[in-house]
């Protein structure tokens, strides 16, 4: 099972878009809790031998000039894990579009 503890996050986007984000994400027994200064993560996952999946949705509390700005993101994810962090390959829908990710989760405190 994957660290229950507190992560950053980098998520990088692909295919041709120019976004990158950041946060921090609480990882503790399947549930998924974050945010940074502009949105806040809520969702759960699965894990077993070092493969993951799960999905969170993206929430906007504060307005932003982010090229990919909208107000809420519904997230897929997939990946796998080690005791240092977690990799993910994540598929966010942005209003009518798909834009995807990869994604690095660095663990930073277990709790």
């Amino acid at each position: 099972m994957i660290t229950n503890g507190l992560y950053s996050l980098i998520a990088v986007g692909i295919d041709g878009v120019d976004v990158e984000v950041g946060g921090v994400l609480i990882l503790r027994d399947g549930q998924i809790h974050g945010g940074d200064s502009f949105v806040f993560y809520t969702g759960s996952y699965d894990s077993s031998d070092g493969k993951w999946k799960g999905e969170m949705i993206s929430q906007e509390h504060t307005p932003t000039t982010r090229p990919m700005a909208e107000r809420v993101q519904h997230i897929r994810f997939s990946g796998t894990y080690n005791d240092a962090g977690v990799e993910a390959d994540a598929t966010a829908l942005v209003g009518k579009q798909r834009v995807r990710y990869d994604a690095t989760l660095r663990l930073l405190v277990a709790i």
